[in-house]
């Protein structure tokens, strides 16, 4: 992906959790394999939420010409839901999955700091 620049919120933001909580819940039990959801399905709910609640902009992504490709909803949804992008789709999990655990140190560490003997 070169010098590709993702801009997320953390897997772990709120309305992340409750957007792939209620997506996930609206799997019918007979869709299911003991339980699980199959991994195409889990990939449409992960795109579905990068794209509404995760991914926010990118920076140096161009196409086969070297242009630069603006960020927009709509091409997100097409690189997020293509398999010939799925590249693409791990780089933003990668990326979100950075942010949120960073996040979740930081909200840790200011726990700490705020609790008194």
């Amino acid at each position: 992906m070169g010098d590709l620049r993702l801009k997320t919120k953390g897997l772990n933001n709120a309305g992340f959790r409750k957007l792939q909580q209620t997506l996930m819940a609206a799997v019918p039990r007979q869709d299911r394999h003991q339980g699980r959801l199959p991994p195409k399905v889990m990939d449409e709910i992960s795109a579905k939420c990068l794209l509404n609640h995760a991914l926010i902009d990118w920076e140096n992504l161009e196409d086969e010409n070297g242009q630069p490709i603006p960020y927009s909803k709509d091409q997100a949804r097409a690189f997020l839901t293509d398999p010939a992008y799925r590249p693409f789709f791990d780089a933003c999990v990668y990326a979100a999955t950075v942010v949120g655990e960073e996040q979740a140190a930081a909200d840790e560490a200011d726990e700490g700091n705020s609790q008194t003997a």
